[in-house]
């Protein structure tokens, strides 16, 4: 009669469930444990395909070939983040780009990795295809744009950033407040643009659509529009930025049409990342914790590997507003 994993589990004085977590290296496992059961499959004689496999691995997608992905140091805090927990765990890092659609899925073919990890929220859905019918598990840093109940997703509550970002001007007696988001299809910049909308509405100031323009990226845009918005006479006196590295573009904007940050205009933008800490002024920024978003991603992630069978998660994880230099108080008249 062949040995089970119930027989391994009664001689090594452990749960069964411990035994099939040895097997699959899962982390939550101590070394000690790990050793004593495989010692007791050893001596048992049992085998298990899974043994083979010694490193599982994790694929992270970054969206096809944009600079601002591979500029942007919130994507390294992310993946400091998964990092960290692939090690962990035992679990090996594979990074995934493309030109192009074909370029994506090539990559993810050749990966054969046992899930991954997305790092946008606009997936191909001939991607989403390809991983469902492979039943390959696979999870968003964001807010799934499809409102599908069956996708794993970890992220930040975007449209609640955005409103205490302009309820936090308006502390500072702030009533002229633009918002400047993104062209490029970023669910994180609509959410912050509403819960931007949503606050305007509420401490009941018009809502100026002239005051809402978009970037379309930190190395190729137009300026016409912010510097014509700068140079009127009723121009913002605060902006709520979607990026820090869209804050850097908007400062220097400010210089050009004879302004200054935060004298004339105050900046607040998210991510918290180096560049709200070493320009000039020091940016207010929230933190959105890109380090624990990548944790709580590959976590979410490998439980879903090694338990197929688990309910879809979606985590969120709390940001905090770092309060800097480049918002003023508005002093009355």
């Amino acid at each position: 009669m062949a040995v089970t994993i119930k027989d391994v589990a009664k001689a090594a004085g452990v749960s069964p469930s411990t035994v099939s977590r040895t097997i699959n290296n899962h982390y939550s496992i101590s070394e000690e444990t790990k050793a004593r059961v495989r010692q007791v499959m050893k001596e048992l004689g049992y085998h298990s395909d899974k043994m083979n496999k010694v490193v599982r691995t994790i694929g992270v997608v970054f969206q096809r070939s944009v600079v601002d992905a591979y500029e942007n140091p919130i994507y390294l805090e992310i993946i400091r983040g998964i990092s960290y927990i692939c090690n962990k765990s035992h679990y090996r890092l594979e990074i995934i780009t493309g030109a192009d659609y074909s370029e994506m899925t090539e990559g993810i073919i050749t990966a054969q990795a046992d899930g991954y990890i997305f790092l946008y929220s606009n997936i191909d859905e001939r991607v989403i295809a390809h991983l469902t019918e492979k039943e390959i598990p696979f999870i968003i840093v964001g807010k799934p744009m499809d409102k599908s109940t069956t996708t794993l997703s970890v992220d930040t509550d975007n449209v609640q950033a955005g409103y205490e970002a302009v309820k936090y001007l308006t502390e500072l007696g702030h009533t002229k407040i633009g918002y400047i988001g993104t062209e490029r299809k970023g669910q994180f910049s609509l959410d912050r643009q509403i819960g931007y909308l949503q606050c305007i509405t509420e401490k009941r100031f018009p809502i100026r659509m002239d005051y809402i323009l978009n970037i379309s990226s930190s190395y190729s845009y137009n300026p016409t529009a912010i510097l014509e918005l700068l140079k009127r006479e009723d121009h913002p006196t605060a902006f709520v930025v979607c990026d820090d590295i869209y804050a850097v573009i908007m400062v220097r904007l400010i210089e050009e049409a004879g302004l200054k940050c935060p004298e004339d205009i105050s900046l607040i933008s998210f991510n918290n990342s180096i560049f709200a800490r070493l320009m000039h002024p020091e940016l207010t920024s929230f933190d959105i914790n890109a380090n624990q978003l990548g944790m709580e991603a590959v976590s979410q992630l490998i439980k879903h590997i090694e338990t197929p069978t688990m309910f879809t998660t979606r985590t969120i994880v709390p940001f905090t507003l770092v309060k800097r230099k480049s918002c003023r108080r508005i002093k009355k008249a």
